[in-house]
């Protein structure tokens, strides 16, 4: 026993100093982060003549917010010469697409298009709408997205500037943030990417990766590329892994925010991200040796991509330190730092230690949260929200890259948002 022991012990603290490192650098990355943080200009409006021909693609599956989103295109402060709409509608409700079809005819510059099921989910869907689409550049927006007027007309200015870029990627803003402790967890979790991890990717490898909404991704470049992965739960990270490997930069407009929302159940909220961890580990798996063995994509995109996926690492090494403490204290229940402790006063010590050694992610997420303009009041929601529904999270996070990992199957499900219920 006193050999399992041992072997417990400097298995656990193995674990825990990687878990602590990767904590530092998240803490690290965070300051850093801060520290260049510069409110720059918004990108100019492009000159009228300069404006690409744009096909906003709308996917959707039973929302009808899907409409709130066309509508907001609509006003697009846009050449309506240069501008396409389309509605993606793989709906199993049969009066959501009724409600589409009416809208449609009333504002007939929107395009429903239709193929009778859901196959391949939504890259199936993106691609479907490839076939109609007429725009030298696609703008894809989920339908909880609410563009502003003259968003359209600034995202694309990057491309006007260099149109060998292989898209645009703009910043998104929570507006259901302050709902309840779910939607706080939520939102912290995308201010993470979107005031910490891309904007120190764009500075340092001059690029950044598409998000999945309130993208504008050039068309041949895409159909060159075979078009979207069937079937990929994160068909935006596959994209850009690949587009990257193939030496391609896309840029991230910081300070352009589209609005959206996250969900508003912890379990709405625990399946999202676990389809997440899933579609990213299985595009790097696809993708990942091809990239790191690109002889076109500069070292230091090959770094920043590698880095966007690192905080799976860290979940990963989260749930392993939680495996090997347990396994600690089950064997023992004394191998503490303080053994003149009673045995549950050494837990809760060593418990307290190891949550401070490990908590760069939650403060990288609460910074990030203040960034986006939470208060101190919400800072410690989402502490404790962090505290509880994290760690519960953090084992469906950690199922999904197992399952990936394993090549075991992950079904699309749709995630309720309060967008999807508007009638």
């Amino acid at each position: 026993m006193n050999a399992l022991n041992t072997w417990l012990q400097h298995g656990f603290n193995v674990v825990l100093t990687a878990t602590f490192v990767f904590s530092s650098v998240y803490f690290i990355l965070t300051v850093i982060a801060l520290i260049l943080r510069k409110q720059s200009a918004v990108p100019v409006v492009a000159a009228q003549g300069e404006l690409p021909r744009v096909t906003v693609q709308i996917p959707t599956y039973n929302e009808l917010a899907a409409l709130h989103c066309a509508e907001r295109c609509l006003a697009f402060d846009y050449p309506q010469d240069r501008l396409q709409i389309l509605i993606g509608d793989d709906s199993s409700d049969a009066d959501i697409s009724a409600s589409i079809d009416a809208f449609s005819a009333k504002n007939l510059r929107i395009k429903v298009c239709r193929r009778g099921n859901n196959a391949g989910f939504k890259p199936g869907n993106l691609n479907h709408m490839l076939e109609e689409t007429t725009g030298d550049y696609i703008l894809i927006l989920d339908s909880d997205f609410l563009p502003e007027k003259d968003f359209l007309r600034r995202l694309v200015q990057p491309v006007v500037e260099n149109p060998s870029l292989a898209g645009v990627q703009a910043g998104w803003h929570i507006t259901n943030v302050h709902q309840n402790l779910t939607t706080l967890m939520g939102a912290g979790i995308i201010n993470v990417i979107h005031v910490v991890i891309l904007p120190l990717i764009k500075r340092f490898a001059h690029t950044g990766v598409f998000c999945g909404s309130g993208e504008l991704v050039r068309k041949d470049l895409l159909v060159e590329n075979g078009g979207w992965t069937p079937g990929a739960l994160t068909e935006d990270i596959d994209y850009s892994l690949r587009v990257i490997a193939a030496g391609h930069r896309i840029a991230y407009l910081e300070n352009l925010h589209v609005s959206c929302e996250v969900p508003y159940t912890p379990r709405d909220l625990f399946r999202q991200q676990m389809r997440w961890a899933y579609g990213v580990m299985r595009a790097f798996m696809n993708h990942g040796w091809t990239l790191l063995c690109s002889r076109a994509a500069h070292a230091r995109a090959k770094l920043a991509a590698f880095c966007f996926g690192g905080g799976y690492i860290m979940i990963f090494l989260f749930i392993l330190t939680a495996i090997m403490g347990l396994l600690n204290i089950a064997s023992t229940w004394g191998i503490t730092l303080v053994d003149s402790l009673h045995p549950a006063l050494n837990l809760i010590a060593n418990t307290t230690i190891n949550f401070l050694l490990t908590c760069g992610m939650l403060i990288s997420s609460l910074c990030a949260s203040f960034i986006a303009g939470a208060s101190l009041r919400n800072l410690g929601k989402l502490i404790f929200a962090s505290l509880t529904l994290g760690i519960v999270l953090i084992f469906f996070v950690g199922k999904g890259l197992f399952k990936a990992f394993f090549g075991l199957p992950m079904h699309w499900f749709m995630v309720r948002k309060n967008g999807n219920a508007i009638a």
